[in-house]
């Protein structure tokens, strides 16, 4: 009987973080998706200069959460997540538009997708 409460009480304290971690990672792929869609609109006005200071803010706030993201996150997902934005800052650099607004797109839908393995169901759990 000992063995079951213990094992209950596992149970809880993991769906109970499992809660409370998803919405922090939604929150990050949420500001992070804010984040992009302002490069977006920089870009789509052609200030690069603009561009480059919402990607720094967004490389310096993926460093601020590189530690939980790394913790618990796919390395592989967060290494392109990384890639990408380092590819970003090269194109805003060369005024090259449409590229930077390629590797936006990309930089969206991982930051869309970030979450999505994260998501209490049962497949994770099992």
């Amino acid at each position: 009987m000992k063995g079951v409460i213990i094992s209950l009480c596992i149970a809880v304290v993991m769906v109970v973080g499992s809660v409370i971690y998803t919405s922090h990672i939604d929150a990050v792929s949420e500001e992070l998706a804010e984040m992009n869609r302002s490069i977006i609109m920089a870009l789509e006005e052609a200030d690069f200069d603009a561009a480059e200071r919402e990607t720094v803010k967004m490389a310096e706030y993926l460093d601020k959460k590189d530690t939980v993201l790394a913790a618990t996150g796919n390395h592989e997902e967060i290494d392109t997540i990384e890639i990408n934005v380092f590819e970003l800052v090269s194109y805003i650099h060369g005024e090259q538009k449409t590229d930077a607004l390629a590797r936006c797109n990309v930089l969206g839908f991982l930051f869309e997708h970030l979450p999505k393995n994260y998501k209490l169901k049962l497949e994770n759990i099992l």
